[in-house]
């Protein structure tokens, strides 16, 4: 497959072609038509490649003898390549001037039709095509796999003189358009090969994935089940079918899976941890494996996961015997329940920095990459913001935050009134707490 250098290669072999089979002796010149060439004298045959435009059918196809099964790669850069073809009398003044370069225009395009689809199996005859004896087709385009040919493109009055009036100084001349498919450039990197299949593996196993029913907040007794607003802390119950196995996991979030105890009835719990550190999964009470840093779940969805690790029956084996049984461990997930992880107010009480302003403690109540944390009191939404200057409250943590209530008292949709009791809640990106507490606003 060619280089960078193909597209030069095809104007270079369409220029020896016109030498070579042209019946009137004349030049044959690649440059733009309203240029004058140095050297060139008498009538000429001008050709200028105007136009490269990607062959649309090729964009995602490898090339011919250099697409083997077991290779893959970038395919190459698969082009079309359009030159305007014009003439030149050898006196543009002379009365028959304008017949000469029809003559001559008629003998290009003879050329191009009757030996253009032989280009590859053509061979040098003239001196002035090059060394008799050897190729017309450029050394460079010898190994392309897909042919060029050049062809006569249906172009218009209307197209043509587009191109002649961006030439300013160029008068209008004849011109017929000539398009070669297709040129092909490889790509730099060379091909992958693939490392051939040494050892079969055929796995089975008739057992199903397991699923998870439903999941929810374990209630206290004489409570109804189905709360799927969880704090850290709480302990959630999973419900699940198909999930017996010796080894079962649950995943919460983008926290490790977490090694469950076995479950005779298929229901499984799990408290939702502060800070979690990675086990070992075999051996979940065992060492901590080297984290940099604890994993935290955060307000927000929350999905959930079982895991359940099997033995797997097998067959393995290389070339062609029967192969060797074997048996491996392999994990099922199970299909997603989403719970909803909120904050947890533990208190409501006036900051010690000034009495206009309100504390709330707890747990994930706020975190730096947050986008939205707010304190509501009654319907009125109080931004959770870190102190700019001499702002009275003090800068939010993830169990303690500030607001200012004469904020939240001038969104209030009714004017508060002396002793008038409002609930308190803080919403980090859409999970609002689900704690009772209240605050008196005081006039």
């Amino acid at each position: 497959m060619a280089d960078h250098t193909a597209i030069a290669a095809v104007s270079r072999t369409l220029r020896a072609l016109l030498l070579d089979r042209m019946s009137a002796p004349a030049a044959v010149t690649l440059a733009p038509p309203d240029v004058d060439v140095d050297g060139v004298e008498g009538a000429r045959v001008n050709l200028y490649l105007y136009q490269v435009l990607e062959n649309p059918y090729l964009a995602n196809q490898e090339a011919g003898a250099a697409a083997k099964a077991s290779g893959y790669g970038a395919p190459p850069l698969s082009l079309d390549l359009r030159y305007l073809m014009t003439t030149h009398s050898a006196q543009e003044t002379s009365v028959q001037a304008d017949l000469n370069a029809q003559t001559l225009l008629g003998d290009a395009m003879r050329v191009m039709h009757f030996f253009g689809p032989q280009i590859h199996a053509l061979s040098v005859t003239r001196p002035a095509a090059g060394t008799v004896g050897d190729p017309l087709l450029d050394p460079s385009l010898a190994s392309e796999y897909e042919r060029i040919r050049p062809k006569l493109h249906p172009a218009n009055l209307d197209d043509t003189s587009k191109i002649w009036s961006a030439m300013a100084e160029e008068n209008f001349r004849r011109t017929v358009i000539y398009e070669v498919k297709v040129v092909q450039i490889e790509p730099p990197e060379p091909r992958r090969r693939p490392v051939p299949v040494g050892v079969r593996r055929i796995m089975a196993t008739p057992a199903r994935r397991p699923v998870i029913v439903r999941a929810y907040v374990t209630p206290a007794p004489g409570e109804p089940t189905g709360e799927t607003r969880a704090r850290i802390g709480d302990e959630i119950t999973i419900e699940t079918a198909l999930a017996n196995a010796p080894l079962v996991y649950v995943r919460l979030g983008a926290l490790d899976p977490i090694r469950l105890p076995p479950s005779a009835d298929g229901f499984y719990r799990v408290v939702l941890p502060d800070d979690f550190y990675d086990h070992d999964l075999d051996h979940p009470t065992g060492p901590l494996n080297p984290i940099l840093a604890p994993q935290q779940l955060q307000p927000g969805l929350l999905e959930v996961r079982v895991v359940v690790r099997r033995e797997v029956d097998g067959v393995e084996g290389g070339e062609l015997d029967r192969g060797d049984a074997f048996e491996e461990a392999r994990d099922f997930s199970s299909n997603v329940a989403l719970l909803q992880l909120v904050p947890e107010i533990t208190g409501v009480t006036p900051g010690a920095a000034s009495g206009g302003v309100l504390r709330v403690t707890g747990a994930r109540l706020w975190r730096s990459g947050a986008r939205e944390a707010v304190v509501t009191i009654g319907d009125a939404a109080v931004r959770i913001r870190p102190p700019v200057g001499a702002d009275p409250w003090l800068a939010p943590t993830a169990t303690q935050v500030e607001v200012p209530i004469a904020e939240a008292a001038a969104r209030l949709a009714d004017p508060p009134a002396g002793g008038d009791v409002y609930p308190v809640a803080v919403e980090v990106d859409g999970a609002r707490s689900r704690d009772a507490f209240a605050f008196r606003l005081d006039p």
